[in-house]
């Protein structure tokens, strides 16, 4: 009989299956809606609303931009009212964590060194060398610390 404890250390409590959606992306696809001469104005609201201290703020700020666009941009609205709820998931992390959660994109980072070196080579001999070459990649990446608390 199995009496070992196979339950996890206590870790901090975070909200189960949270989603964070790319501030980046859903811009540039609410870019798309948008005409050229009016993509600086309607990004730096944006920003405004992502570099919120508080969700309730942010809400506002979103709430505003709403309002202003609705009508001229509804498609860019509702685009961005699609992914709300998980534009605005970091929000339920420790504030210390905000900044890295909205820019770091992780695996884009990831596969982007990746593919920089096996770039570099023609033609893989074999399956082997290509997955060697990636292997000594991913270990050779380092991926920037984030603070929880």
């Amino acid at each position: 009989m199995d009496t070992m404890d196979y339950s996890l250390p206590s870790q901090p409590s975070f909200p189960p299956h949270c989603v964070n959606a790319a501030w980046f992306t859903s811009s540039r696809v609410l870019m798309n809606a948008i005409p050229k001469r009016e993509q600086q104005e309607v990004i730096t609201e944006l920003t405004g609303i992502w570099k919120q201290e508080t969700k309730e703020e942010a809400l506002l700020n979103l709430a505003a931009f709403k309002a202003k666009y609705q009508k001229r941009y509804p498609e860019a609205v509702r685009s961005l009212c699609e992914d709300e709820e998980h534009l605005l998931t970091f929000y339920a992390f420790p504030q210390v964590m905000h900044r890295s959660i909205r820019t770091t994109n992780a695996i884009e980072s990831f596969f982007s060194n990746v593919r920089q070196r096996t770039d570099q080579i023609d033609a893989f001999t074999t399956e082997t060398s290509c997955l060697t070459i990636v292997w000594a990649v991913m270990q050779d990446i380092r991926f920037p610390k984030i603070p929880v608390g």
